[in-house]
C-alpha cells in the first residue's frame, strides 16, 4: 500500500480552479494532479454524471474515462490520452468550474477516508478496480436511459478508494459496479418483456 500523500486532493483541485490561464490543458492538469492522476481524473470525469446533464454529456464525459481506466486496468505508470484530449484547453472551461464544485463535497469525503486494507488497494486490486472501472466507463458511453447513477458512483469510489488507499471506498466501488449489472439486466428483461407485449399486440 503507498503511503499518504501530504498534500490533499481537495487543495490541488482548489489550486487548479483558481487558475485563470486561458491555454490550461488537461495535460496540464494531469501533470499537477501527479500520482493521483489516475484516481483524481476518473472522479473529475465521473462525478458529473451524478447530477443531471444534457444529452450526449455522458459520451463526452466517458470517452476520457475509457482511456484513464484502460491504462490502470494494465498497470501503466503515467497516464496518455490522445493528443486532441492532452491539448484540450480547460481554462475558463466547464471543467474548472467544475473543479470549483467539487472541492466541498471532496473535503467532506476526505475527512471519511483514510489510507486502510491492503487486497483492495493492493496493486492486484488496482488492476480488477481497473476493469471494473472500464466496464463501468462503457456502460456511460452507452446511451441507456436510467443507466448512469450507477456506474458513475462506482467510479467516483473507485476514484477516492484510489486517492486515499481506502478498502472501502474500493468496496464501495465494487458494489456500485454490482449494482449496475443488475441494473442493466433489469433494463434488459423490461426491454424484452415490452417488446415481446408489442410483438403481440401487432401481430394478428
Amino acid at each position: 500500500m503507498r503511503q499518504p500523500h501530504s498534500e490533499r486532493l481537495s487543495d490541488i483541485l482548489k489550486r487548479l480552479g483558481e487558475n485563470g490561464n486561458p491555454d490550461m490543458t488537461l495535460g496540464d492538469i494531469i501533470k499537477a494532479l501527479g500520482e493521483r492522476g489516475f484516481g483524481a481524473l476518473i472522479l473529475l470525469f465521473a462525478a458529473p454524471n451524478l447530477i443531471p446533464l444534457p444529452p450526449g454529456s455522458s459520451f463526452v464525459f466517458g470517452v476520457p474515462l475509457v482511456f484513464i481506466t484502460a491504462q490502470l486496468m494494465i498497470k501503466q505508470d503515467k497516464i496518455w490520452l490522445p493528443k486532441r484530449l492532452n491539448d484540450a484547453r480547460m481554462g475558463g472551461g466547464r471543467l474548472l468550474h467544475l473543479l470549483q464544485r467539487l472541492v466541498p463535497y471532496v473535503v467532506k469525503v476526505e475527512k471519511l477516508l483514510k489510507p486502510r486494507g491492503t487486497l483492495l488497494t493492493s496493486a492486484f486490486g488496482e488492476r480488477l478496480a481497473g476493469l471494473a472501472g472500464l466496464f463501468c466507463a462503457i456502460v456511460l458511453l452507452l446511451p441507456i436511459f436510467g443507466a448512469n447513477m450507477a456506474p458513475a458512483l462506482a467510479l467516483c469510489c473507485f476514484a477516492l478508494g484510489l486517492i486515499e488507499q481506502d478498502e472501502i471506498a474500493m468496496l464501495a466501488g465494487w458494489l456500485g459496479t454490482f449494482a449496475t449489472v443488475v441494473i442493466l439486466a433489469l433494463l434488459y428483461l423490461f426491454g424484452t418483456a415490452i417488446f415481446a407485449f408489442l410483438s403481440n399486440w401487432i401481430t394478428p
